[in-house]
């Protein structure tokens, strides 16, 4: 009989030389007990790192917590670079994560909510009211990321790029920026930007995303920078951006940068990031900025889109629907319209997808369409409804469901997808917690 090693964990096999197999607990034939006892460690121990790897990455998120809880090899396992990977491809088909940032007073919280595709549309958490938006109830996960503690209150939540989160901290006279992952429960602390005084302020607007060209992540900050003529005492403002790397030391300077309108609510495609203008130019209607290059350019919005036409447009956003750049606008205040632009960078390629009544869905108000939260790849669109639910509509069907309730005291929501990419792995030697 050979006595062969696990090459895992150690444990010893014993196999027989007459039978050339393992026995696991074979009785003999009348009926005692075995002659040979094989090693009670579960043989899912036993499977190849890239097969866990691949389980692993096919679980709910909440099933990874409590395996990474089991052993220190499971633990180290939800840490590989191989796992990582294969989660972060695979996160977004089941789940849709939502990040709300709730302010209340000077305090502001922000949670992050899990939605489970294969649940039903409508599910009430049945707990009492004071707790019931923050609670666990059919696929709704409710995490408290407020312990990411920076000593300042002052925050935006910027966005969100493959599970990180970049939040701006306006501490002055140092403003700065900071990722965290809030699965990983780990932040780092940016190099701040230069000092903010009455001729330099922050233009209420950021930028985050991933270069694959540069294989880098990059923050893009507008600040407004103020001028007075010595002679005439007119003041004169322009806009310059400041671009950082994540595990670079310091930040870039670009003039002349385009003045954002508001807010996208999902601008990242084809390496640039996307945003409405300011502009009276409808050829300067769409800004982009490309993060390879670090270049500023426009992109030519749909023909209908004149000067007339535009002024008569209550709120306009920019997105990404089916893998194509699309923007979405309430028109006279009665009909929300969602274009898309099949052929990136092509002016006659927009088409129409769908619109809205707003006399169609009783509780829906103007207000509810000024900010969507996203698009999905069926064509839907999310939204959160005055009555406080995230709302579905289905162009398809032309219906409207309530997905979910969401809480009162919401002021900023974004989507956000699960991932344990560590932030301090991204920014290197030059990470500061």
């Amino acid at each position: 009989m050979e006595i062969h090693r696990s090459e895992r964990r150690g444990k010893y096999l014993m196999i027989s030389e007459e039978r050339g197999k393992n026995y696991a607990g074979e009785q003999q034939c009348d009926g005692t007990a075995p002659l040979i006892t094989r090693l009670s460690e579960p043989i899912v121990l036993e499977l190849p790192d890239h097969v866990l790897c691949d389980i692993f990455s096919r679980l709910p998120l909440k099933s990874i917590f409590y395996c990474s809880c089991v052993c220190k090899m499971f633990l180290q396992l939800v840490k590989d670079s191989c796992f990582i990977e294969l989660h972060r491809a695979r996160s977004s088909v089941l789940t849709t994560n939502l990040i709300f940032q709730h302010s209340l007073g000077q305090l502001s919280t922000r949670r992050l909510f899990t939605f489970n595709h294969e649940e039903p549309p409508l599910s009430f958490c049945n707990c009492d009211d004071q707790n019931k938006h923050y609670c666990c109830h059919h696929g709704l996960y409710t995490w408290n990321i407020s312990v990411f503690n920076f000593h300042t209150r002052r925050h935006v939540l910027v966005g969100s790029c493959d599970g990180l989160l970049c939040l701006y901290f306006d501490s002055s006279p140092k403003p700065f920026y900071a990722i965290c992952n809030p699965i990983r429960r780990e932040q780092i602390k940016l190099p701040c930007l230069a000092i903010s005084t009455a001729f330099n302020t922050y233009a209420n607007h950021s930028g985050f995303g991933y270069c694959r060209k540069t294989k880098q992540y990059k923050i893009i900050s507008l600040m407004c920078l103020i001028s007075v003529d010595p002679l005439t005492s007119e003041q004169s403002k322009r806009l310059v951006a400041d671009v950082h790397t994540l595990g670079s030391d310091s930040w870039r300077r670009i003039e002349n940068a385009p003045w954002p309108k508001r807010k996208s609510f999902d601008p990242l495609l084809n390496g640039s990031l996307h945003w409405i203008t300011t502009s009276c130019k409808p050829c300067e209607l769409i800004s982009s900025f490309d993060l390879a290059a670090e270049t500023f350019k426009f992109v030519p919005p749909p023909a209908h889109l004149s000067l007339q036409y535009i002024d008569k447009i209550s709120s306009i956003n920019i997105g990404v629907l089916k893998n194509c750049l699309c923007i979405c606008y309430m028109y006279k205040d009665t009909v929300f319209e969602v274009w898309l632009m099949k052929e990136y960078g092509v002016k006659e390629s927009w088409t129409r997808q769908f619109s809205i009544d707003m006399k169609t869905y009783t509780e829906l108000s103007f207000e509810d369409l000024q900010r969507p939260i996203k698009f999905l790849n069926n064509g839907d669109l999310w939204f959160i409804s005055g009555s406080e639910f995230l709302v579905s509509f289905s162009p398809a069907k032309r219906t409207f469901k309530e997905l979910r309730p969401i809480g009162p005291a919401k002021s900023e929501v974004i989507t956000h997808n699960l991932s344990f990419i560590s932030p301090k792995d991204v920014a290197g030697a030059n990470a500061q917690n």
